[in-house]
């Protein structure tokens, strides 16, 4: 395109000078402290009051009137946790109704083994193992806690 000397010299010279300091400046500032705002927000509330980026814990949180909260997650009457006494009576009601499901054995041997009950679990696996003797899990489940078994100190 074609345009008079005027119009190329306007073009060339705002295109040049871009916008001036007194205009530009006062946005960019603007836009840092809103955006630094937000980063320090989200950093907030992404840590809460307990440090964990993951939400609040449930340990030792202070609250807001400054006593120390009770840990949320502890029975004060013993045994497993909810979720792990629910797994185990789930698994029990099923190897009562079908005594040769070999999957349900090994979790429960699983579960002995993991808490280090080995004299409980071995058995388990035994009894999965003449269920289905091809059973790759109760094969080393059953070498694991005979293992730990001999290992524990007495």
């Amino acid at each position: 395109m074609v345009f008079s000397a005027r119009v190329q010299a306007i073009l060339v010279r705002s295109s040049a000078a871009g916008l001036p300091a007194r205009i530009y400046l006062p946005i960019v500032v603007i836009f840092a402290i809103v955006f630094l705002a937000v980063i320090v927000y989200l950093l907030r509330v992404a840590f809460g009051s307990t440090g964990s980026a993951l939400g609040p814990s449930a340990g030792t949180a202070v609250q807001r009137s400054g006593r120390i909260a009770p840990p949320q997650n502890i029975e004060v009457g013993g045994g497993p946790p909810p979720a792990v006494a629910i797994k185990l009576s789930e698994l029990r009601a099923r190897i009562a109704s079908h005594p040769r499901d070999d999957v349900a054995l090994v979790e429960l041997g699983d579960l002995y083994l993991t808490v280090g009950k080995f004299g409980q679990a071995i058995p388990l696996y035994e009894r999965a193992l003449r269920a289905n003797p091809g059973n790759p899990a109760a094969k080393s489940g059953l070498e694991e806690a005979r293992t730990e078994a001999t290992n524990q100190p007495k």
